[in-house]
């Protein structure tokens, strides 16, 4: 059964590279009725929820994978970090309501990828991603912070940014991507160290050529 079901994912994927999403979703949604609870074919699934633009279902089904499948699941906690992470960035509700709820989407990222990393501490993904989180905040999103910013806020900004920089550079031992490089430049011009960061986006175009 899995070896027809790897054969409806690859079909699948090419019919998203010819802009056929519909298609695709069908041959998956097929083969994700025939194996429920193969947590390979759900991670792709979730994969293709979130790249063709659909967080609502993806929240949905990532959901169902941890509590109905396997809570301990590396992708889908990885998944389900992602989606908080990028929902909460996307939030344009400045209200008090909405900055509150920022604040708690940024948290519950947070606390997703750190679940991640205390089943398997060597997950660059995941380690990344809470990097990502905590240049963030020293950035002043995270507490969705609006107006000048005080000494005091200056100050925890950089001392993110350094302790996001030293997780990067663990990363960047076990994950040569390109984006890696990118997170550290922004911390760098964060940081004020302007040399660096071009050094390092540099570093990201050369890999690119």
């Amino acid at each position: 059964m899995w070896d027809r079901n790897v054969a409806k994912v690859r079909q699948a994927q090419m019919l998203v590279d010819l802009n056929k999403h519909d298609t695709a979703h069908e041959l998956l949604k097929q083969a994700l009725a025939s194996e429920p609870t193969n947590l390979n074919l759900r991670a792709y699934y979730t994969y293709f929820l979130i790249q063709s633009n659909l967080p609502k279902p993806a929240k949905e089904f990532v959901w169902a994978t941890l509590k109905d499948h396997d809570r301990h699941d590396l992708y889908s906690l990885c998944a389900a970090a992602w989606i908080h992470y990028h929902q909460a960035r996307e939030s344009r509700d400045s209200s008090p309501k909405g900055i509150d709820e920022r604040k708690k989407g940024f948290q519950r990222a947070a606390d997703f990828y750190q679940k991640a990393l205390s089943k398997d501490s060597t997950l660059a993904f995941a380690a990344q991603g809470h990097a990502i989180i905590i240049a963030e905040d020293a950035l002043g999103n995270l507490g969705g912070a609006i107006g000048p910013i005080g000494h005091d806020e200056g100050m925890k900004r950089l001392q993110n940014a350094r302790e996001a920089l030293d997780v990067f550079a663990k990363v960047r031992e076990s994950l040569n991507d390109g984006s890696v490089y990118v997170n550290m430049g922004h911390c760098y011009y964060a940081r004020d160290e302007f040399d660096r960061a071009i050094e390092s986006v540099s570093v990201r175009l050369r890999m690119s050529c």
